[in-house]
């Protein structure tokens, strides 16, 4: 057993071994997973977190929602928001499922940059969505992690901004 401890810590420890798509190393990635591993036990609630979130430092992102009208008292128990955030949680999931496969990865997030284009969402959007992302996991994350999902929002949101 002391073999593959040594040889996951050495893997897990790796700074040196930026992909070569996303530049993100082992030790980003390993970071990543594991800070996200709580955040994936209750999707639908960190969605709706992060939502509320949203739309309390950018009320002008609500405008492209098709829930943008129903008052934020009601948002929280709407099933119609909690559907989009669920998804929402889930695209950052798949993101994470993926790190390892740079090529998948963009291609996911291409095809997610077309699907917001014709909502005519701008890079501003999501500028908005990766600062209000990391403040929320701020809450709960030490600054390590917060740098890696940084890094991770940053190339993320890049490829998608390519799309929109």
């Amino acid at each position: 057993m002391g073999i593959i401890t040594s040889t996951f810590s050495y893997y897990m420890s790796r700074t040196d071994d930026p992909d070569p798509i996303t530049t993100l190393t082992s030790r980003d990635k390993y970071v990543v997973q594991t800070s996200w591993a709580p955040v994936k036990k209750d999707l639908t609630g960190n969605g709706v977190a992060l939502l509320l979130l949203f739309f309390d430092k950018f009320p002008e992102e609500k405008l492209h929602f098709p829930f943008k009208d129903v008052p934020k008292e009601e948002l929280k128990g709407s099933k119609k928001f909690q559907a989009h955030c669920n998804s929402v949680m889930t695209n950052v999931d798949a993101l994470i499922a993926n790190l390892n496969d740079g090529e998948l990865l963009v291609n996911l997030l291409e095809k997610l940059g077309k699907s917001h284009k014709r909502h005519q969402l701008k890079p501003p959007s999501f500028a908005h969505l990766k600062t209000t992302i990391l403040e929320l996991f701020s809450s709960f994350m030490n600054s390590e992690a917060i740098q890696t999902w940084d890094k991770l929002l940053g190339v993320a949101f890049s490829v998608i901004d390519q799309h929109l």
